[in-house]
């Protein structure tokens, strides 16, 4: 129970990885505030944790609107307190030839990708300094490194994402702070569920991965939830890569 007393506001979490991550953190004692667009599927992982044993809060809603996340941590810290752990996992992604991107599509993956991320953690860096600990953990991609061969934006939002880690870890690690980013790489979620029940896009990617097997939301769950806890108090603005080798 490495994180008992401790709040974790993670986003995406009704399902993939955000809901591996949250599942994990409760698992080890953590109160979890589960975010998603959708009402329904915050309400479904919130019973699943519950069932579990352990505590969460459904905030359902638009982290890219600014005043979305002024209300969630006032709600936050109505009910339980100040927020100490922050898990930047919602992403969305569109497939597409660079040719072929709308500005609508620009400006949404930034919008959630990016510019959320930035501003959740700076709500929350502000809690955070005061109470002299915390825990910013910025979910990205392996194709912050590598080009995605198929969504141009999406690697240049998760380039971001890494540049945002170290840059906020050079300010704020000494307030007793640690900023880290993970980079999955290829993992069975719904976000590529579609893509890989193709056998033969399956095979590719496999070709790929030197452990030639693809990962599962736990594989990268079990290490956010290490970050968070005082054992890794002195690893700040460091990417990991979770990716089986695919990045090698």
């Amino acid at each position: 129970m490495k994180l008992s007393g401790k709040i974790a506001f993670v986003t995406g979490a009704s399902r993939g990885i955000g809901l591996a991550i949250a599942q994990e953190m409760a698992n080890q004692g953590a109160k979890v505030v589960i975010n998603d667009l959708s009402a329904d599927r915050t309400d479904g992982a919130v019973a699943t944790i519950i069932a579990k044993g352990g505590q969460a809060l459904a905030l359902p809603g638009d982290i890219s609107d600014t005043s979305f996340v002024k209300t969630s941590f006032e709600k936050i810290t109505a009910t339980w307190g100040e927020v100490n752990i922050l898990v930047n996992n919602a992403a969305v992604e569109a497939r597409k030839s660079s040719l072929d991107f709308t500005e609508e599509d620009y400006d949404t993956m930034m919008r959630v990708n990016l510019k959320a991320a930035f501003f959740l953690a700076q709500r929350a860096l502000k809690s955070m300094v005061g109470q002299q600990w915390g825990r910013v953990i910025n979910i990205s991609s392996v194709h912050e490194e590598i080009p995605t061969g198929f969504c141009s934006i999406y690697s240049m939002t998760k380039a971001g994402l890494r540049m945002m880690t170290r840059e906020l870890a050079h300010e704020f690690s000494q307030y007793g702070i640690t900023v880290n980013n993970i980079a999955p790489g290829a993992i069975r979620t719904d976000m590529n569920k579609k893509v890989l029940s193709d056998p033969a896009y399956e095979q590719k990617v496999l070709a790929k991965i030197p452990a030639r097997f693809i990962g599962q939301p736990h594989d990268v769950a079990k290490l956010a939830a290490f970050l968070a806890t005082d054992d890794a108090r002195y690893i700040t603005g460091a990417t990991y890569l979770v990716d089986g080798g695919l990045a090698l």
